[in-house]
């Protein structure tokens, strides 16, 4: 593996913080990002803080939350109105506030005593259905070597086992899955990517310190300046800002504060994020709570900051300062933001914004049949007046009712029906639905009448996930930078070989030690597209069928594929035999003139070293010859030489085939010199080879024996004990070498050596 070098200490800034204050995440949120080892000279971060210029920065910070904070009022009122519709707060009305300063209040108005409310939460259900597809699949991610060389080639495998093992090891699922339900509540989802330098990752090996860390941000807690701005990358700074108990300050940031009066408020904890939205009740015993400010700035952002830092400040107090750029050698903001619904600015909207109205909508018409039912089921009644007395009219049964004689009984006054426009309002209003949210009948798990075929419904859920084509584009981006910004950290920060625990596709434990340098020529890693997207039953099923009718493998294999959980095995199984073949690909395509002129000497010399070793026949006389037998002598001409890249027995020759040859229809084939092409043809054509072997073999094992061919018939097979050899004399069959492309047994198509 490649070496790395040790960053400068001479060139390196640092992220000041006390040794005593560990940098830890509580509630998946950071309070601080990480350090940079100590430089020489040490760095007086109470002398900075009591500084003009770092009063500069926080009064730039905190002025800066709040311009950004107030550009985005209309976006954090309508993610409150969602989160409430969500929670099932769905008769609430806003009530518009013009004062500076006070936010716009939401209140739920009283209710007639003889009316009745129906809440049919349609919404939790749409975001319970979508946030399931959203997880149904997580992106697979692929390392590209940096060249075709066998170093890099093992440098990106590396990778993969890295990003696989630290994303695992770390919980990134877990993270993912809260961003993914802020996506779809409100249209933004963010989650982090930093370095801990206080994670221990193996309890074994305590002295080992520093992880990569993984943390879901609330867009509550996110700001940026220029909201018509999409990517987030292209923003000038991001600052995060969180309520935090006064005691976790002090717990974490001690050394810094000391001295240090800050100015906690009881109400500070609901200023970002208020407890009602979330569908919770704020007790009476409320900690008195600070403001964490947390700014990234890129080049240009600040002047006191020209090449962009970070900057942690705590109410009024700087705890900790980076001052010479971004940490992080890939240069980036360790933001990940996940979009439902892009607006092409920077905050993305959610689907609720367009079904909150139907959701009122459709409460107000159940809520209007429900009071009709009661009325039908207890009509009210017409009386002469004093013919009854009114107070003892009860709806209890077999009651009865004595009225004044002489006078009429009371008699039910007659009731219309429910008109049946009414009754189908509710019908359209779900139509509508539907029509927004692209939930139809074969997203929810059901089948269209007349629909019976699994591939049929494979097609139907495809064209309804094509509308969720830009939310999972937006998946696999964001998972794309996630793995990028691991892998790097990991090359920056781990310089000590660690232990990484990995599962194969095929099931199997393996464990590598790896350290930053071992997977530097693999950073460069890509999300599979399309692997988000998540497939049904159906449709894995109705694959294995299609795979055997393909002969791809054989019903014994196909009766274990359908078992549950198999389709995915097989799946695995051709994604390793695609990559395997992509890989090939790249040697392949790498090939110089001089490498296959060698190739081709080093077998001219193997087959001649093999014909030398042949015995020579005694010579013969003339008369003994016979006139019309066959004349022994040389070959004519010798083996073909195999391609240069083997072809291995047990590849799956199919996916090979198509695989290469997707590449030789590609324009990057045609500039390929001549021999070069020859290569690719003759290794092809060897994979065609030995799957027609590998079919023919199929076939003869498929037809029963009659015994002609020295096998017993079947029926009445006998099973030798004890290995024993056959008879001398008795022919025991040919046999092939192992890709069939010599039919000498002592040569290799694989190697040089006969």
């Amino acid at each position: 593996m490649a070496t790395r070098s040790k960053p400068s200490q001479t060139s390196t800034t640092r992220l000041e913080t006390s040794s005593s204050a560990p940098q830890v995440a509580l509630s998946g949120l950071a309070p601080a990002p990480t350090q940079l080892p100590e430089p020489q000279e040490k760095f007086d971060l109470a002398r900075y803080a009591a500084s003009e210029d770092a009063r500069k920065l926080v009064a730039w910070v905190k002025g800066e939350h709040e311009k950004s904070a107030q550009a985005r009022t209309s976006k954090v009122e309508q993610w409150r109105v969602n989160l409430m519709m969500v929670f099932g707060n769905q008769w609430v009305e806003r009530t518009r506030t013009d004062i500076q300063g006070l936010r716009d209040t939401y209140t739920t108005p009283k209710k007639p005593y003889y009316k009745d409310r129906r809440t049919i939460n349609r919404t939790r259900s749409f975001v319970r259905a979508e946030h399931s597809k959203f997880l149904s699949s997580i992106p697979s991610a692929i390392a590209v070597p940096a060249t075709a060389e066998d170093e890099d080639v093992r440098s990106a495998y590396a990778a993969e086992q890295a990003w696989t093992s630290i994303s695992e090891r770390r919980k990134l699922r877990q993270h993912y899955t809260k961003a993914a339900w802020w996506a779809i509540t409100t249209g933004n989802g963010f989650i982090k990517t930093w370095w801990d330098p206080n994670v221990i990752p193996d309890p074994q090996n305590p002295m080992d310190r520093g992880d990569i860390t993984y943390g879901a941000i609330t867009p509550f807690n996110l700001f940026v300046p220029d909201l018509r701005e999409q990517d987030i990358e292209d923003q000038p700074y991001v600052v995060t800002a969180y309520k935090k108990p006064v005691s976790w300050a002090q717990h974490y940031y001690g050394d810094q504060l000391k001295g240090v009066s800050l100015q906690a408020t009881s109400a500070g904890a609901n200023s970002i994020l208020e407890e009602g939205v979330l569908n919770l009740q704020a007790g009476s015993n409320v900690l008195d709570s600070v403001t964490v400010y947390e700014a990234w700035m890129k080049p240009g952002a600040h002047k006191l900051l020209p090449n962009g830092g970070i900057i942690i400040v705590i109410e009024e107090t700087v705890v900790g300062v980076f001052l010479e750029g971004l940490p992080y050698n890939h240069g980036q903001y360790p933001f990940t933001k996940f979009e439902h619904i892009p607006t092409a600015t920077f905050y993305a909207d959610s689907p609720l914004v367009d079904t909150n109205n139907l959701q009122r909508e459709y409460n107000e018409w159940r809520s209007r049949i429900g009071d009709y039912m009661k009325k039908m089921s207890a009509p009210q009644y017409a009386a002469a007046k004093g013919s009854i007395v009114a107070q003892k009219m009860t709806n209890e049964p077999g009651l009865v009712i004595e009225y004044k004689p002489g006078m009429p009984p009371p008699t039910p006054m007659q009731l219309t029906p429910i008109p049946q426009y009414v009754m189908d309002q509710q019908g359209i209003i779900l139509q509508d639905w539907e029509d927004l949210t692209g939930q139809k009948e074969v997203t929810r798990g059901q089948a269209p009448a007349g629909v019976t075929a699994g591939t049929a419904i494979n097609y139907l859920q495809e064209a309804a996930n094509q509308y969720l084509t830009p939310q999972y584009q937006s998946i696999e981006d964001g998972y794309e930078k996630i793995a990028g910004h691991t892998l790097s950290l990991f090359n920056q920060y781990v310089d000590i070989k660690r232990k990484i625990k990995t599962v194969g596709a095929d099931g199997a434990f393996d464990t590598l030690l790896l350290d930053g340098s071992d997977i530097a020529s693999g950073l460069d890693i890509r999300i599979q597209s399309g692997s988000a997207v998540g497939q049904s039953q159906a449709a894995k099923e109705a694959k294995v069928m299609d795979m055997f009718a393909m002969g791809l493998f054989d019903q014994q294999t196909a009766l274990k594929l359908l078992e549950v959980g198999g389709t995915q095995k097989v799946l695995d199984l051709l994604n390793v035999a695609e990559r395997k073949a992509i890989r090939e690909n790249t040697k392949m395509k790498m090939l110089t003139e001089e490498v296959i002129l060698v190739h081709l000497q080093q077998w001219n010399a193997a087959i001649q070293a093999q014909m030398a070793q042949l015995p020579v026949a005694p010579p013969v006389e003339p008369s003994e010859v016979v006139p019309d037998g066959p004349v022994a002598g040389p070959p004519e001409e010798l083996p073909e030489a195999p391609p240069v890249i083997q072809v291995d027995d047990f590849d799956v020759h199919a996916v090979h085939i198509e695989t290469h040859n997707k590449f030789r229809m590609g324009q990057e084939y045609e500039s390929l010199p001549d021999s070069v092409k020859e290569e690719f043809e003759k290794h092809v054509a060897l994979h065609e080879k030995m799957e027609k072997q590998a079919q023919m073999m199929q076939f003869l094992d498929m037809i029963p024996s009659d015994g002609s061919d020295g096998a017993p018939p079947e029926g009445d097979m006998e099973v030798p004990i004890g290995g024993d050899a056959p008879p001398e004399g008795e022919e025991t069959g040919a046999t092939m070498s192992a890709n069939g492309a010599v039919p000498a047994p002592e040569l290799s198509t694989g190697g040089m050596t006969p």
